[in-house]
């Protein structure tokens, strides 16, 4: 697994050929809503856009997420830039359903998800 900003986890998912692949993943709870960051780094075969489907499945149904709830981010890596984009899906059950994708161009939309992502837990 590799060009994944340290910001994010490993995790393990089964891409839509059914093989282990693994990603970068960070759930975070910023103003309500539960925001779930990708990252495939440079790994083919865990592509974000080619797996969205297979992957958001897996996730909303691991970790017990309601899917009306969770917005998901990928963050694509090219160089030094960061390029985000967010994912919509109609949902039925915890199956997405005519996934797509729009990338995030506001420079307020990128700096809000590069601070959320950045963002440390404090102890109380």
């Amino acid at each position: 697994m590799t060009g994944i900003p340290a910001s994010l986890s490993p995790i393990q998912l089964h891409n839509r050929l059914n093989r282990p692949v693994r990603i970068g993943f960070r759930r975070i709870v910023q103003d309500g809503r539960e925001l779930v960051f990708l990252c495939a780094g440079t790994d083919g075969s865990a592509q974000i856009s080619k797996n969205f489907e297979t992957f958001a499945g897996q996730i909303v149904r691991e970790f017990r997420l309601s899917p009306a709830d969770v917005d998901f981010v990928e963050l694509r890596l090219a160089g030094e830039e960061r390029h985000w984009y967010r994912w919509h899906a109609q949902w039925v059950g915890s199956a997405p359903m005519e996934c797509r994708v729009e990338e995030v161009t506001g420079e307020s939309g990128r700096r809000y998800l590069a601070e959320a992502l950045n963002r440390r837990v404090e102890a109380a």
